[in-house]
């Protein structure tokens, strides 16, 4: 499987028996889907995409989005999978970065589709209406009053019509083709676009599927909440690849809603769901998160920020209250590796920790000279694994080779234990220099997170006389609690268990906590306040 493309890999691994993908309440059952991939790859091909052309996604999560990637997979086109609300100059700039040539977007989310015309782009319009049956005119109504259309693009409807005298396309893919290109801060800080292979994903769908003795397969009757967008690896890679290669269904949900991702997971009896730590945050406190129907989850990973072990424990209390075989699983991963690299499981469990290596990968903590450091040593987490990118566009360097092996390095600081488990300090690019000492926010933002009445926290630092300082923003459970108190507590914890150069020289407590498109704090956005 791993020299298949991710369109063979799919076929391979659906159930087309009882399979779904599940969207605004709608079933598409596997063998549609598979249709619609066929159609739409001979329509793309009769509007002259060829192997090696671009065809940008400007999509939330929804089946359009999943049936391009696979078409060109097995067209050898590669889908350019942006944010579908990046401004149209940045999304201007993207394409002729990546020298797209077909441009989908999603109807009601562009007011005037007019904008989209100037981009030189084949346009192609996805509508909230496609994949409706019992309220498709309901649909249709409300996008046409929602936004201002564009004759000249092409419908998506008319991309996955049949045509009886078509022949059907060959698989012209590779497994060493890119399959898409994705966007992330890089290890470093700096943006990148960065080529994920065919082999990268399947390999990364093989790798988790061995990583349990308890087998993942699915069999149509379980289902994956997707939640993570697809734009990002961990959504489009482990939620969609992963689970529909190992005969899941799916539940496509583009909009983040605690009390509506409970409704689902009781609706559809969910048994996995992969997020980021606020969305399990959100669904805790909601009151329909309890319930028997946590009996039915089986699978929980949670990574791309901070998760604190108090939140797990008390988080794994309530699931088995209800009789719940499922754990919290904090796992690591980065988008250069196609997503998940570490993560807790079962078998291999640690407190604390990311977990182990998936297999087929290898992790290692490096110093500045790119040499191996001993367990227990704080250094740079480095990752080699058949899942890894590869590499960023239009650029040679993204790795170091160490004989036959490249290595990407990550730019997140941690350390590993004697017995191979992870542990994750900061990104290094947000450590903080103060007096040539490395301060990592996380640290602090963990310890004051230990007093009940805080809710989240977030350590930047800040500047004075040409000096620099750690400024501490949180927020309060309970908004009535006097703030004075709270700091005086945060500064006596901080004081007895950190060195002094981490200890807030100024603390500020604020209503909410800015937050990037991923739902991670946006503390970039916090440094410049």
């Amino acid at each position: 499987m791993e020299n298949k493309t991710c369109y063979e890999m799919l076929i391979n691994g659906v159930d087309l028996k009882k399979g779904y993908i599940v969207f605004n309440s709608h079933k598409i059952s596997t063998k549609t889907f598979l249709k619609n991939i066929e159609d739409f790859a001979i329509n793309l091909k009769s509007l002259g995409f060829k192997k090696g052309d671009v065809l940008t996604l400007y999509l939330p999560t929804c089946p359009q989005a999943l049936v391009a990637f696979y078409a060109c997979s097995k067209l050898g086109v590669v889908a350019n999978i942006v944010h579908p609300l990046m401004p149209i100059d940045k999304l201007k700039d993207n394409l002729k970065q990546t020298k797209s040539k077909g441009l989908m977007y999603f109807d009601i989310l562009i007011k005037n589709h007019k904008d989209l015309a100037s981009l030189n782009q084949i346009l192609i319009n996805c509508s909230i209406s496609n994949y409706v049956v019992i309220r498709k005119l309901l649909f249709m109504i409300f996008s046409f009053y929602k936004c201002k259309t564009y004759k000249k693009a092409i419908k998506y409807s008319k991309m996955i019509k049949s045509n009886k005298n078509a022949v059907p396309t060959e698989i012209e893919g590779k497994s060493k083709d890119v399959v898409c290109t994705m966007h992330s801060g890089g290890t470093s800080g700096v943006p990148k676009i960065i080529e994920l292979q065919n082999c990268a994903f399947n390999d990364l769908s093989i790798s988790l599927e061995k990583m349990y003795t308890r087998k993942i397969r699915g069999g149509g009757n379980e289902y994956s909440l997707v939640a993570l967008p697809i734009f990002h690896a961990y959504g489009l890679g482990v939620s969609v690849h992963t689970c529909l290669t190992n005969q899941y269904s799916l539940v496509l949900v583009p909009n983040f809603k605690p009390k509506t991702f409970n409704k689902i997971i009781k609706k559809y009896n969910v048994t996995f769901f992969a997020g980021v730590p606020i969305m399990f945050k959100k669904m805790m406190e909601q009151k329909n998160f309890r319930g028997r129907h946590l009996a039915k989850l089986r699978d929980l990973w949670c990574g791309g920020d901070v998760l604190t072990e108090p939140f797990v424990e008390h988080f794994d209390i309530i699931l088995k209250k209800y009789k719940s075989s499922a754990r919290l699983f904090r796992g690591y991963g980065l988008t250069e590796v196609s997503s998940v690299c570490a993560a807790n499981t079962f078998e291999n469990y640690r407190p604390y920790s990311c977990g182990k290596a998936i297999p087929n990968t290898k992790i290692e903590i490096w110093d500045d000279n790119n040499n191996l450091l001993a367990p227990n040593t704080i250094g740079e987490i480095a990752v080699c694994s058949p899942s890894v990118m590869k590499g960023y566009l239009n650029e040679v360097n993204g790795f170091v080779h160490k004989g036959k092996e490249k290595w990407v390095k990550t730019g997140d600081m941690g350390y590993m234990d004697e017995d191979g488990y992870l542990y994750i300090m900061d990104r290094r690019k947000r450590s903080i220099k103060i007096n040539a000492i490395n301060v990592f926010p996380s640290e602090i933002e963990t310890l004051v997170k230990q007093i009940e009445v805080i809710d989240e926290a977030c350590a930047v630092p800040y500047h004075y006389n040409d000096k620099t300082y750690i400024k501490l923003y949180i927020t309060l459970k309970d908004k009535t609690y006097n703030k004075e108190i709270v700091k005086r507590d945060i500064l006596n914890l901080c004081r007895k268990n950190l060195m002094k150069y981490s200890v807030p020289r100024m603390i500020e407590v604020i209503d909410a906590m800015p937050r990037t498109n991923f739902g991670k704090i946006d503390f970039k956005n916090l440094e410049i306040n």
